[in-house]
């Protein structure tokens, strides 16, 4: 793995530490919502976060800077506190951490390493909260439509109040950023893996879409497509795309 992935997917993990601290968005949209927002424009070059149906912005728990945001999307009518607005079909809360813009390593050449890498000791300290390897379990990771999709838990403190240890997060390139959406079970509520996925696929889906008139690429998947387990490639002797990881991690 390239110094250079690793560079891009450092700082993520601060935007991820992000939700528990309130902020602002730089631009946000509603519409049959209750009156809570439906996307949020973001980073410098206008990258838009939406989720799927029955998604809105929680700005309590929104940062979004020049070159870097984080977002995080609950149920319209919770957040709006209205009954009239929509609601999501699976109880879930959903994150979006947007990169800086860099011409370095990407997700799509890095996908049969990822695998290996979030496995290592490294990659689950950078995937705790508090930085212990030891309170992080990789459950499972695919790849599909130039994705990297992980299912982890994390045993740590500090995590948001009110969800399950567990998350589905997808990584994938959005122009020349890299994008990092996760889906967190409710606290005492049961989402089956399917559940998670199909609302991974369709968040990840919904926003490549709202961001494709920027030319970032959007893909065919179909929410519900079975996904293709990821294949454990052989060990190169060190982690070549380190660039790569450092950009969504620091």
């Amino acid at each position: 793995m390239s110094t250079r992935i690793s560079d891009r997917l450092r700082p993520l993990a601060v935007l991820a530490a992000l939700a528990l601290v309130p902020g602002c968005v730089a631009g946000l949209g509603g519409g049959g919502t209750g009156g809570a927002p439906a996307e949020a424009v973001v980073t410098s070059d206008m990258v838009v976060i939406t989720g799927p149906p029955g998604f809105c912005i929680d700005e309590t728990a929104t940062r979004a800077e020049s070159d870097t945001a984080f977002v995080l999307l609950g149920n319209c009518a919770a957040i709006s506190n209205s009954r009239r607005a929509a609601q999501p079909e699976v109880p879930v809360v959903l994150t979006a951490a947007i990169s800086e813009a860099s011409d370095g390593g990407t997700i799509s050449e890095s996908l049969e390493d990822l695998d290996i890498y979030f496995r290592s000791e490294e990659g689950r300290q950078l995937l705790s909260r508090t930085q212990d390897p030891d309170s992080v379990t990789v459950i499972e990771t695919l790849v599909e439509a130039e994705r990297f999709m992980i299912h982890a838990s994390d045993a740590s403190s500090g995590a948001m109040e009110g969800v399950a240890d567990d998350y589905w997060r997808a990584y994938f390139d959005l122009g020349s950023r890299i994008a990092t959406l996760s889906v967190f079970a409710l606290q005492g509520e049961t989402v089956t893996r399917e559940d998670s996925l199909i609302t991974l696929r369709n968040f990840a889906l919904t926003v490549s879409l709202a961001n494709a008139g920027d030319g970032m690429a959007v893909d065919g998947t179909v929410a519900g497509t079975p996904p293709t387990a990821t294949a454990t490639p052989e060990t190169r002797g060190g982690l070549f795309n380190v660039g790569l990881f450092r950009r969504i991690f620091d």
